[in-house]
């Protein structure tokens, strides 16, 4: 595969009115092997994406509050198999949905689920005492059952309270049921599962979260442009959000479509589960750190045996998310790519985020990779731009393929 095919393609998103704009980097044994950036940050304004645009990662957090999980991990302040009871003594008791209206069947999705949410009351679903209680490592593998099955995320739907903070959210979530038995399924917690561990390394560190990220994370990585919260310079630089309808695209940036509004964000809610804003550079310094064992520029953030254990298969049981696929420890792993018609190699991980942000991994080719895009209806790792660059990337750069 030639590398001419990767512009062919994006811009056959933009002409098609796929995409807005976008940004690429790639950089294989250290080397910078591709860095390219593509059509609008503002279409109306006709103000062109920028190396220094801002997107909007949601998701791609994620991975952000597992490595400060796993720095408190490091410091002997948490244990991977602590119950959550520890710091959030509310959690101890927890109950199990046990009702046979909420059982997932093959070929449900979310739009199946609407008439549920119609007449759905969490206080007539049915259930049942929790054989033991939710862990960290449950958490960060999506197989504690918060908020992970229909009931649950019929629970997330129909919260449409602003979030005032951490705390405030995790005393809700203490009150939610498990969609299964901690340790026994996995799928995937949106909000609930890592802004819990977001609350705990507050507790663990003494700091907000988002003050402590800044220390222990972004400024050793110099992730300048990378926040909770903007400034109005950032703001400047923040690409506008789109949603695709009847084959066109439609500015959505500040309506009910947007990031503030998608997660309910006060004033005061520091959202590690996917509220960060960041650059394509910026975030390729956290990947560059994974691949590179902890270290980015002399700087430690993680240990090298931290990071493996992230990119190992992190629950208790094998679970996959989906074939040939299992969860590390806030990324998502390629195990067996075969399987699961993926192109990249075995051991590749990462995530993605829901407006269409994505990252990978790839010890085994020394390979890692950003793409940016803020298109608000793309779904995270489903999106079928995020495989196709994964697609792009592993041809032109993995193995011995040519560049």
């Amino acid at each position: 595969m030639n590398v001419g095919e990767i512009n062919n393609t994006i811009q056959g998103y933009l002409n098609n009115q796929e995409i807005a704009g976008g940004a690429l980097l790639v950089r294989r044994n250290g080397e910078l092997v591709y860095e390219n950036t593509w059509g609008w940050a503002d279409i109306a304004a006709q103000r062109p994406i920028e190396e220094d645009a801002i997107y909007r990662m949601m998701s791609m957090t994620k991975p952000v509050t597992a490595a400060a999980v796993m720095q408190q991990v490091e410091q002997g302040k948490i244990g991977l198999d602590d119950s959550v009871s520890r710091w959030l003594p509310a959690f101890r008791s927890l109950r199990v949905v046990s009702d046979k209206r909420y059982e997932w069947h093959e070929g449900m999705n979310m739009l199946s689920l609407l008439p549920k949410l119609l007449f759905f009351r969490a206080d007539r679903v049915k259930t049942v005492p929790a054989v033991r209680e939710i862990t960290i490592r449950d958490l960060l593998s999506h197989s504690s059952g918060l908020q992970q099955g229909i009931a649950g995320l019929l629970v997330y739907k129909k919260d449409t309270a602003v979030k005032e903070s951490l705390e405030a959210e995790c005393e809700k979530y203490s009150r939610l049921f498990l969609d299964f038995q901690p340790g026994t399924g996995t799928s995937y917690s949106p909000l609930a599962g890592f802004d819990v561990l977001g609350r705990i390394v507050e507790l663990t560190s003494d700091e907000p979260l988002d003050a402590y990220m800044k220390a222990h994370i972004f400024d050793p990585l110099d992730m300048r442009d990378t926040a909770f919260r903007l400034t109005k310079e950032q703001e400047s630089r923040l690409v506008h959000a789109y949603k695709r309808k009847k084959d066109r695209l439609t500015d959505v940036t500040g309506t009910k479509n947007d990031m503030d509004s998608m997660l309910h964000r006060g004033p005061g809610y520091v959202a590690a589960s996917g509220g960060l804003f960041s650059t394509v550079q910026d975030y390729e310094h956290f990947a560059r750190m994974l691949l590179d064992g902890g270290t980015w520029n002399g700087n430690q953030v993680l240990r090298p045996e931290t990071v493996a254990q992230m990119s190992t298969e992190g629950a208790l049981t094998h679970l996959e998310t989906e074939p040939g696929y299992v969860w590390g420890l806030g990324v998502k792993i390629r195990q067996d790519p075969e399987k699961g018609g993926s192109p990249c190699t075995a051991g590749t991980y990462g995530w993605s985020g829901a407006f269409g942000t994505h990252f990978f991994v790839s010890p085994a080719d020394k390979l890692e990779a950003v793409w940016c895009t803020n298109r608000t209806d793309l779904e995270g790792s489903g999106s079928y731009i995020s495989k196709k660059i994964e697609d792009l990337v592993f041809g032109c750069f993995a193995g011995e393929a040519e560049t």
